[in-house]
Protein backbone atom coordinates (compact mmCIF):
# COMPACT_ATOMS: atom_id res chain seq x y z
CA UNK A 1 0.00 0.00 0.00
CA UNK A 2 1.42 3.42 -0.91
CA UNK A 3 1.97 6.07 1.75
CA UNK A 4 -0.90 8.13 0.34
CA UNK A 5 -3.31 5.18 0.36
CA UNK A 6 -2.25 4.24 3.89
CA UNK A 7 -2.79 7.81 5.04
CA UNK A 8 -6.27 7.86 3.51
CA UNK A 9 -7.18 4.73 5.45
CA UNK A 10 -5.99 6.38 8.67
CA UNK A 11 -7.88 9.57 7.87
CA UNK A 12 -11.12 7.67 7.42
CA UNK A 13 -10.72 5.00 10.06
CA UNK A 14 -13.54 6.97 11.66
CA UNK A 15 -16.07 9.02 9.73
CA UNK A 16 -16.43 11.54 12.55
CA UNK A 17 -13.91 14.08 11.14
CA UNK A 18 -15.55 13.93 7.71
CA UNK A 19 -18.94 14.45 9.34
CA UNK A 20 -17.57 17.56 11.08
CA UNK A 21 -16.46 19.03 7.75
CA UNK A 22 -19.74 18.24 6.00
CA UNK A 23 -21.71 19.76 8.89
CA UNK A 24 -19.53 22.89 8.87
CA UNK A 25 -20.25 23.50 5.20
CA UNK A 26 -23.96 22.94 5.76
CA UNK A 27 -24.14 25.35 8.70
CA UNK A 28 -21.78 28.14 7.74
CA UNK A 29 -21.88 28.50 3.96
CA UNK A 30 -22.86 32.03 2.97
CA UNK A 31 -25.20 30.69 0.30
CA UNK A 32 -27.05 27.37 0.42
CA UNK A 33 -25.35 24.82 -1.80
CA UNK A 34 -26.43 21.19 -1.90
CA UNK A 35 -23.36 19.68 -3.58
CA UNK A 36 -24.99 16.29 -4.07
CA UNK A 37 -28.04 17.81 -5.79
CA UNK A 38 -25.71 19.90 -7.96
CA UNK A 39 -23.81 16.77 -9.00
CA UNK A 40 -27.05 15.00 -9.87
CA UNK A 41 -28.11 17.92 -12.05
CA UNK A 42 -24.71 18.17 -13.75
CA UNK A 43 -24.86 14.56 -14.97
CA UNK A 44 -28.59 14.53 -15.69
CA UNK A 45 -29.22 11.64 -13.30
CA UNK A 46 -32.35 9.64 -14.09
CA UNK A 47 -34.21 7.24 -11.74
CA UNK A 48 -33.23 4.21 -13.84
CA UNK A 49 -29.46 4.89 -13.88
CA UNK A 50 -27.15 2.31 -12.33
CA UNK A 51 -24.85 4.47 -10.16
CA UNK A 52 -21.38 3.77 -8.78
CA UNK A 53 -20.23 6.29 -6.16
CA UNK A 54 -16.47 5.82 -5.76
CA UNK A 55 -15.23 7.13 -2.43
CA UNK A 56 -18.73 7.08 -0.97
CA UNK A 57 -17.69 8.48 2.43
CA UNK A 58 -20.64 8.94 4.75
CA UNK A 59 -22.94 7.41 2.14
CA UNK A 60 -25.38 10.31 2.23
CA UNK A 61 -25.39 10.68 -1.57
CA UNK A 62 -26.60 7.12 -2.17
CA UNK A 63 -28.82 6.99 0.91
CA UNK A 64 -30.77 9.98 -0.37
CA UNK A 65 -31.26 8.37 -3.77
CA UNK A 66 -32.43 5.12 -2.15
CA UNK A 67 -34.86 6.97 0.12
CA UNK A 68 -36.28 8.75 -2.92
CA UNK A 69 -37.04 5.40 -4.52
CA UNK A 70 -34.26 5.32 -7.12
CA UNK A 71 -34.93 2.40 -9.48
CA UNK A 72 -31.42 1.72 -10.76
CA UNK A 73 -28.68 -0.10 -8.89
CA UNK A 74 -26.86 1.96 -6.26
CA UNK A 75 -23.28 0.93 -5.43
CA UNK A 76 -20.93 2.63 -3.01
CA UNK A 77 -17.22 1.82 -3.01
CA UNK A 78 -14.68 3.07 -0.50
CA UNK A 79 -11.24 2.09 0.76
CA UNK A 80 -12.40 2.84 4.31
CA UNK A 81 -13.94 -0.11 6.17
CA UNK A 82 -15.80 2.38 8.36
CA UNK A 83 -17.47 3.93 5.31
CA UNK A 84 -18.41 0.55 3.88
CA UNK A 85 -19.77 -0.66 7.21
CA UNK A 86 -21.87 2.48 7.64
CA UNK A 87 -23.38 2.23 4.17
CA UNK A 88 -23.94 -1.52 4.26
CA UNK A 89 -26.96 -1.06 6.53
CA UNK A 90 -28.73 1.25 4.06
CA UNK A 91 -31.65 -0.46 2.30
CA UNK A 92 -31.33 -0.55 -1.48
CA UNK A 93 -27.58 0.16 -1.55
CA UNK A 94 -24.64 -2.19 -2.15
CA UNK A 95 -21.47 -1.26 -0.23
CA UNK A 96 -18.07 -2.60 -1.33
CA UNK A 97 -14.57 -2.07 0.05
CA UNK A 98 -12.18 -1.47 -2.80
CA UNK A 99 -9.56 0.60 -4.61
CA UNK A 100 -10.57 3.36 -7.04
CA UNK A 101 -7.55 2.44 -9.17
CA UNK A 102 -8.70 -1.20 -9.55
CA UNK A 103 -12.47 -1.26 -9.53
CA UNK A 104 -13.85 -4.76 -8.87
CA UNK A 105 -16.37 -4.60 -11.73
CA UNK A 106 -16.59 -5.83 -15.30
CA UNK A 107 -16.35 -3.45 -18.23
CA UNK A 108 -19.49 -1.45 -19.09
CA UNK A 109 -21.27 -2.16 -15.79
CA UNK A 110 -22.91 1.14 -14.80
CA UNK A 111 -24.50 4.26 -16.29
CA UNK A 112 -23.00 6.82 -13.90
CA UNK A 113 -19.73 7.05 -11.95
CA UNK A 114 -19.25 9.77 -9.36
CA UNK A 115 -15.86 10.68 -7.87
CA UNK A 116 -16.82 13.25 -5.25
CA UNK A 117 -14.03 14.94 -3.29
CA UNK A 118 -11.90 11.79 -3.25
CA UNK A 119 -9.26 12.06 -5.97
CA UNK A 120 -6.98 13.89 -3.48
CA UNK A 121 -6.50 10.55 -1.70
CA UNK A 122 -5.71 8.43 -4.76
CA UNK A 123 -2.01 7.81 -5.51
CA UNK A 124 -2.73 7.84 -9.27
CA UNK A 125 -5.81 9.98 -10.07
CA UNK A 126 -5.43 9.26 -13.78
CA UNK A 127 -5.72 5.52 -13.09
CA UNK A 128 -8.94 6.15 -11.15
CA UNK A 129 -10.38 8.11 -14.07
CA UNK A 130 -9.31 5.38 -16.49
CA UNK A 131 -11.10 2.80 -14.34
CA UNK A 132 -14.21 4.99 -14.19
CA UNK A 133 -14.35 5.07 -17.97
CA UNK A 134 -13.81 1.31 -18.19
CA UNK A 135 -16.83 0.45 -16.03
CA UNK A 136 -19.12 2.98 -17.73
CA UNK A 137 -21.49 1.74 -20.40
CA UNK A 138 -21.32 3.49 -23.78
CA UNK A 139 -22.89 6.90 -23.25
CA UNK A 140 -22.45 6.61 -19.49
CA UNK A 141 -21.61 9.76 -17.52
CA UNK A 142 -18.81 10.74 -15.18
CA UNK A 143 -18.90 13.44 -12.52
CA UNK A 144 -15.65 14.22 -10.69
CA UNK A 145 -15.65 16.85 -7.93
CA UNK A 146 -12.64 18.64 -6.42
CA UNK A 147 -12.03 21.90 -4.60
CA UNK A 148 -10.65 24.96 -6.30
CA UNK A 149 -6.94 25.35 -5.66
CA UNK A 150 -7.33 28.34 -3.35
CA UNK A 151 -10.31 27.17 -1.33
CA UNK A 152 -10.48 28.23 2.36
CA UNK A 153 -7.18 30.16 2.37
CA UNK A 154 -7.60 31.50 5.92
CA UNK A 155 -8.35 28.13 7.44
CA UNK A 156 -5.61 26.38 5.47
CA UNK A 157 -3.01 28.99 6.43
CA UNK A 158 -4.09 28.58 10.05
CA UNK A 159 -3.52 24.83 9.78
CA UNK A 160 -0.21 25.20 7.97
CA UNK A 161 1.13 27.62 10.57
CA UNK A 162 -0.03 25.54 13.54
CA UNK A 163 1.49 22.28 12.34
CA UNK A 164 4.72 23.97 11.27
CA UNK A 165 5.02 25.60 14.70
CA UNK A 166 5.29 22.13 16.21
CA UNK A 167 7.68 20.62 13.69
CA UNK A 168 5.36 19.12 11.09
CA UNK A 169 5.78 19.68 7.37
CA UNK A 170 4.33 22.87 5.93
CA UNK A 171 2.81 22.64 2.41
CA UNK A 172 5.14 23.55 -0.42
CA UNK A 173 4.53 27.05 -1.80
CA UNK A 174 2.75 27.37 -5.12
CA UNK A 175 -0.01 24.84 -5.52
CA UNK A 176 -0.48 23.07 -2.20
CA UNK A 177 -2.64 25.57 -0.29
CA UNK A 178 -6.14 24.21 0.16
CA UNK A 179 -5.07 20.60 0.65
CA UNK A 180 -3.02 18.84 3.25
CA UNK A 181 0.64 18.40 2.34
CA UNK A 182 0.13 14.63 2.18
CA UNK A 183 -2.70 14.74 -0.35
CA UNK A 184 -2.50 14.52 -4.13
CA UNK A 185 -2.48 17.82 -5.99
CA UNK A 186 -5.81 17.52 -7.80
CA UNK A 187 -7.80 20.73 -8.14
CA UNK A 188 -9.79 22.89 -10.53
CA UNK A 189 -6.68 23.82 -12.47
CA UNK A 190 -5.72 20.31 -13.56
CA UNK A 191 -8.74 18.03 -13.19
CA UNK A 192 -10.35 19.07 -16.52
CA UNK A 193 -7.13 18.16 -18.33
CA UNK A 194 -6.95 14.78 -16.57
CA UNK A 195 -10.54 13.98 -17.50
CA UNK A 196 -9.96 15.10 -21.07
CA UNK A 197 -6.99 12.74 -21.36
CA UNK A 198 -9.23 9.77 -20.57
CA UNK A 199 -12.59 10.76 -22.08
CA UNK A 200 -11.51 13.00 -24.94
CA UNK A 201 -13.30 16.05 -23.58
CA UNK A 202 -14.44 17.55 -20.28
CA UNK A 203 -17.04 20.07 -19.21
CA UNK A 204 -16.39 22.11 -16.08
CA UNK A 205 -19.05 23.51 -13.75
CA UNK A 206 -17.64 25.90 -11.12
CA UNK A 207 -19.38 26.85 -7.87
CA UNK A 208 -18.00 29.60 -5.63
CA UNK A 209 -19.10 30.38 -2.09
CA UNK A 210 -17.60 31.19 1.32
CA UNK A 211 -17.78 30.02 4.89
CA UNK A 212 -18.87 32.68 7.38
CA UNK A 213 -17.67 31.87 10.89
CA UNK A 214 -19.38 33.81 13.71
CA UNK A 215 -16.98 32.57 16.42
CA UNK A 216 -13.60 30.80 16.60
CA UNK A 217 -15.01 27.45 17.76
CA UNK A 218 -16.20 26.08 14.39
CA UNK A 219 -12.90 27.10 12.80
CA UNK A 220 -10.99 25.10 15.39
CA UNK A 221 -13.35 22.13 15.06
CA UNK A 222 -12.91 22.07 11.28
CA UNK A 223 -9.13 22.45 11.54
CA UNK A 224 -8.86 19.63 14.09
CA UNK A 225 -10.87 17.37 11.78
CA UNK A 226 -8.13 17.83 9.16
CA UNK A 227 -5.12 17.09 11.35
CA UNK A 228 -4.52 13.47 10.34
CA UNK A 229 -4.25 14.60 6.72
CA UNK A 230 -1.62 17.09 7.81
CA UNK A 231 0.49 14.41 9.47
CA UNK A 232 -0.79 14.86 13.04
CA UNK A 233 -2.11 11.44 14.04
CA UNK A 234 -4.69 10.99 16.78
CA UNK A 235 -2.07 9.44 19.04
CA UNK A 236 0.65 11.98 18.19
CA UNK A 237 2.14 13.35 21.46
CA UNK A 238 2.29 16.90 20.04
CA UNK A 239 -1.37 16.86 18.95
CA UNK A 240 -2.65 18.76 22.01
CA UNK A 241 -0.01 21.43 21.46
CA UNK A 242 -1.07 21.80 17.83
CA UNK A 243 -4.70 22.16 18.88
CA UNK A 244 -3.74 24.76 21.49
CA UNK A 245 -1.96 26.77 18.79
CA UNK A 246 -4.97 26.44 16.47
CA UNK A 247 -7.25 27.68 19.24
CA UNK A 248 -5.02 30.67 20.00
CA UNK A 249 -4.64 31.71 16.38
CA UNK A 250 -8.32 31.20 15.60
CA UNK A 251 -9.25 33.50 18.48
CA UNK A 252 -6.85 36.13 17.10
CA UNK A 253 -8.80 36.18 13.82
CA UNK A 254 -11.71 37.70 15.75
CA UNK A 255 -9.73 40.57 17.25
CA UNK A 256 -12.03 43.03 15.46
CA UNK A 257 -15.14 41.14 16.52
CA UNK A 258 -15.69 39.08 13.36
CA UNK A 259 -17.25 37.37 11.57
CA UNK A 260 -14.49 35.68 9.59
CA UNK A 261 -15.22 35.03 5.93
CA UNK A 262 -13.23 32.38 4.09
CA UNK A 263 -13.75 31.93 0.32
CA UNK A 264 -14.26 28.45 -1.03
CA UNK A 265 -15.26 26.76 -4.24
CA UNK A 266 -15.42 23.49 -6.10
CA UNK A 267 -15.73 22.26 -9.65
CA UNK A 268 -17.74 19.39 -11.08
CA UNK A 269 -16.04 18.04 -14.17
CA UNK A 270 -18.34 15.90 -16.31
CA UNK A 271 -17.73 13.68 -19.31
CA UNK A 272 -19.55 11.03 -21.35
CA UNK A 273 -18.13 7.63 -22.28
CA UNK A 274 -17.84 7.15 -26.06
CA UNK A 275 -20.66 5.23 -27.71
CA UNK A 276 -18.40 3.52 -30.23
Amino acid sequence: MTDLAALARRQYASLDPLTVRVRTHQRYSARPDDVDATVRAAIGLTPADDVLDVGCGTGAFLRTLAEEGHLGQLIGLDASPAAVSALAAAPGVTAIEGDAQRLPFDDATVDVVTLRHMLYHVPDPLAALREARRVLRPGGRLAAVVNVDTTLPTLMELLATAVATHGFARPRPGGEVGRGPRMASVHDGNLPTLVQQIFGYAETHRHDNELVFPTPEPIVEYAVSCLVGWGVADDEPRRDDVIATLTEKAAALFADGGPVRDPKGYVIVTAVAPTT
